[in-house]
């Protein structure tokens, strides 16, 4: 694992936690056993900066992950995406086109609105709970981005927020 190590120190000195997602941190596992960084994945494999393989039975990239990595389907969408444009100063059709297959999947709703981070989404979510509600005290579980009040709640290093 020499690769793997000399990449964590490098991102030791330039990343707080070595990482921006705090549930991958590499201090969190490990350390020198289970490698921080990766070179490549495919399926449930994964391999290291030394070109070592395993299976990732641990976190799937974080969140669902059903198809694996590098899903030759998934990379084919992506790849043709790319090539027809990937941004442009007009809208995408394809946001209309989900949000119509949304509503349909979730009768309940009537319209959508899309976020570009899980952070974002999560202010709107809150947002429309304290309006609805009239109440500003939230409960929450698992990961919702850097904002302040996660950062604090969820490190257990005494200092929370000095190395971000």
């Amino acid at each position: 694992m020499t690769n793997s190590l000399k990449m964590q120190d490098r991102g030791r000195k330039r990343i707080p936690g070595m990482t921006q997602l705090l549930s991958k941190r590499p201090d969190m596992f490990s350390e020198g056993v289970w490698p921080g960084y990766y070179s490549k994945a495919k399926g449930a494999e994964v391999w290291d900066l030394d070109n070592n393989r395993y299976i990732d039975m641990s976190i799937s990239g974080i969140g669902a992950n059903i198809l694996g990595y590098a899903d030759p389907d998934v990379n084919e969408a992506v790849i043709s995406a790319i090539q027809n444009g990937s941004s442009s100063s007009l809208n995408s059709y394809e946001e209309v086109e989900l949000a119509d297959l949304l509503c349909e999947l979730h009768p309940w709703a009537d319209m959508v609105r899309f976020a570009r981070c899980g952070g974002e989404a999560m202010s709107v979510a809150v947002r429309i709970a304290r309006a609805h509600t009239g109440k500003d005290k939230i409960a929450f579980c698992g990961y919702h981005g850097w904002h302040d009040w996660y950062l604090s709640a969820n490190l257990n290093t005494g200092n929370e927020l000095d190395n971000h």
